[in-house]
């Protein structure tokens, strides 16, 4: 569980709500709804496997990560909740998220879209110099 931000503390709300969040994604319940949603994007994609929304490199449940875009079905995710992301774009989008109050009052499904679109375009001019 990720600390607050430098001189913000958290209520006892935050702190239970972080703790169970913290339970929760190291829960077999968790690691069964990673691979049913691996199962429904093949599905839904018929039959290829995912990618990076950032930069495209194939996404693994052992070498990606599924970033949560709400919580609010946290333990029954839909599948539009999630988002697959490889480690570094999820740690960079989680930076940016976290680093600017103006993403969190966009709400989270919209800042993290529009945060993976900004990190897609920086890959992006950066893969072609």
């Amino acid at each position: 569980m990720r600390e607050p931000r430098p001189g913000v503390a958290w209520s006892g709300r935050r702190v239970a709500i972080r703790a169970a969040y913290g339970s929760y994604m190291t829960s077999p319940e968790w690691f069964r709804r990673r691979e049913r949603w691996l199962e429904e994007y093949r599905v839904e994609h018929e039959g290829a496997d995912p990618v990076c929304v950032v930069c495209g490199c194939g996404w693994t449940l052992r070498s990606g990560d599924l970033h949560h875009r709400s919580y609010r079905r946290l333990g029954g995710e839909d599948g539009r909740d999630l988002m697959p992301l490889c480690r570094p774009h999820h740690r960079a989008l989680h930076a940016m998220l976290e680093a600017d109050p103006g993403w969190r009052r966009l709400g989270r499904p919209q800042a993290s879209d529009l945060i993976a679109a900004k990190l897609r375009d920086r890959y992006r001019r950066g893969a072609q110099r």
